[in-house]
């Protein structure tokens, strides 16, 4: 009986499924579809291409090729492909995570110029890739000579990593520095110039009345041979102790234009005049104006500060540290300091959350103000940095300094073929307030036996600014030469047969493409998670038809099978 059952059941299964095909019902139903997804590739990267579609094939729709109507865009390989302005979005970047390990140097800082026996600060940024573990080994090289190296351990398979090193000139001249990052048997090299001159700051210090912590800060630049110090101090009415040649007064504005930084010892003694020639100074010439107060008391050069209030506090002696933490810090049991800092300004050095020394641009200038008001008598080397401090706060405040022409050069090491842009601002013709300027300049390319090469410049964006493009010519160092009135510069430029430069990774740049367009870049194992993620289609109402499936030959043939095969067991075929 159980038999006739199952036989009758199969019986009426096959005959339900085939009246159900000859139907062909329809059924409407709300329906998430799967998402389209473009995969665009370069003819080398393929096969990187076929491993996207087969990952993500079951869960959406590959098109093979751009198109508006997909849901996302997945570009693979290192170079992006050329397409259309309209790309879908999100747009995700698959990189090879199968390749091997590669360094790329894509950034590099160099000082265009330093002086001899200074330490002159050379920086780069290597991207290393799939390299979790290893060590990097970064050299910097001035011709044959090693002058400096530095390992890195690598920990992660995408890493960029800072890299600092340094370099002391001992003669003057164009030093041809070459970078070499070393990973594993990956190489990369950039080259740099710089340009080494035996060139002395000057400053001038000026007090108005006798000031010992002008006196003592003038001492620790008088023993540094960077700098070349003048000084006046005025010690009563028309009686001066002078050094040097200082201008007799500081309106003498031509006077004080040969002067990269001016400090200023007791500065509550200032006249009006002497204030607006500091001003002058600082917006015309550029230069850099130090303050150095033992006092705090009001008077014309609150002018220059735009300080409100103050703030003061004395008594036991306080520990104040650079913001940047490269140079040394003071002590002082007096200290003043603005309640608010003016806008613009930045704190140079600090004690807690208050700005004893700080900086405030002023035109193309800049004004320092110090207010470790006793400073002067903490200089014992074990507890305060004294000398050091301020030989590198007014080193860095020349250097800021323009130079009467100033030129620029965006590559000094270039190939014979290659070439480089080149940038000239006068100083006195961009920072003066009469219009319309008038100004001429002169430019040529100038090597030792070799003739001279005149360099065409045009006028550029900006008032003052002159810009000219350098061919590369035969192997050797040149020097760009370029005059203006009484007034020459010059920098160098090196041609190098094997000139490498630094090259921005073609994966920082996709990934930039990817952020850009609402992606970004991973591996092709981390491809279906993020498509899922980032797309989430709409369900719409759609008309189907169950029967049109093909796998519903499946259970009718099984049907029919299971029924032959009771019949034949029983001996009815």
């Amino acid at each position: 009986m159980t038999r006739v059952r199952v036989e009758l059941g199969l019986r009426t299964a096959a005959i339900a499924i085939a009246l159900a095909a000859v139907v062909d019902p329809a059924i409407t139903s709300n329906r998430a579809t799967k998402p389209v997804v473009s995969v665009i590739a370069g003819a080398p990267d393929a096969a990187l291409a076929d491993r996207v579609e087969r990952v993500i094939g079951k869960s959406a729709t590959v098109v093979r090729a751009p198109t508006s109507l997909a849901d996302a865009s997945v570009f693979v390989g290192d170079a992006l492909p050329t397409v259309d302005d309209a790309v879908p979005t999100p747009a995700f970047v698959v990189f090879d995570d199968r390749a091997g390990t590669s360094v790329v140097i894509s950034s590099l800082s160099a000082p265009p110029w330093t002086p001899k026996d200074a330490r002159a600060p050379i920086a780069i940024d290597a991207h290393v890739t799939h390299a979790r573990g290893k060590t990097m080994d970064v050299m910097l090289r001035a011709g044959d000579l090693v002058v400096d190296r530095t390992t890195r351990r690598i920990a992660s398979d995408d890493e960029h990593a800072a890299i600092a090193l340094g370099f002391i000139p001992t003669a003057a001249g164009a030093a041809s520095l070459r970078i070499s990052a070393r990973i594993d048997g990956s190489v990369a090299n950039a080259d740099a110039v710089v340009d080494v001159r035996d060139k002395r700051w000057a400053v001038l210090f000026f007090d108005p009345r006798p000031s010992w912590m002008s006196t003592f800060a003038r001492r620790a630049l008088e023993d540094d041979s960077r700098f070349v110090v003048t000084s006046r101090v005025v010690t009563s009415r028309n009686v001066s102790t002078d050094a040097g040649a200082p201008p007799s007064r500081l309106d003498d504005l031509a006077a004080l234009a040969l002067f990269d930084v001016v400090v200023v010892g007791a500065p509550e003694a200032l006249t009006q005049n002497d204030v607006a020639a500091l001003d002058a100074f600082m917006r015309r010439r550029g230069g850099s104006v130090v303050m150095l107060a033992d006092r705090r008391a009001a008077g014309p050069y609150d002018r220059l500060t735009q300080v409100a209030s103050w703030s003061a506090d004395s008594g036991k002696a306080s520990t104040i540290e650079t913001v940047s933490g490269d140079s040394g810090s003071l002590r002082s049991s007096e200290i003043a300091w603005p309640t608010h800092l003016p806008d613009g300004a930045d704190a140079v050095a600090r004690t807690g959350a208050r700005p004893v020394v700080w900086r405030s641009p002023i035109g193309a200038g800049q004004l320092i103000v110090s207010g470790a008001l006793d400073a002067w008598r903490f200089r014992d080397q074990s507890a305060s940095g004294f000398n050091r401090f301020w030989r590198s706060v007014i080193a860095d405040a020349a250097v800021g300094a323009p130079s009467a022409i100033d030129v620029a050069i965006d590559r000094g090491a270039i190939a014979p073929s290659g070439s480089t842009n080149v940038s000239v601002i006068l100083r006195d013709a961009a920072l003066s307030s009469v219009r319309p300027i008038r100004a001429t300049v002169s430019a040529t390319l100038e090597a030792t036996g070799k003739p001279t090469v005149p360099v065409r410049l045009w006028p550029g964006a900006d008032i003052g600014e002159f810009r000219g493009t350098l061919r590369g010519t035969s192997p050797g160092i040149y020097r760009l030469v370029v005059a203006s009135g009484g007034a020459r510069a010059s920098s160098p430029i090196v041609v190098v047969a094997d000139a490498a430069q630094p090259a921005l990774d073609a994966r920082d740049v996709l990934s930039a493409f990817a952020n850009a367009h609402g992606g970004r870049a991973l591996s092709v194992s981390e491809l279906p998670s993020a498509l899922r993620d980032a797309i989430h289609p709409t369900p719409r109402l759609e008309t189907w038809h169950p029967m049109r499936s093909a796998w519903w030959i499946v259970p009718f043939a099984l049907a029919l099978s299971g029924e032959w095969w009771i019949r034949r067991r029983k001996g009815r075929l």
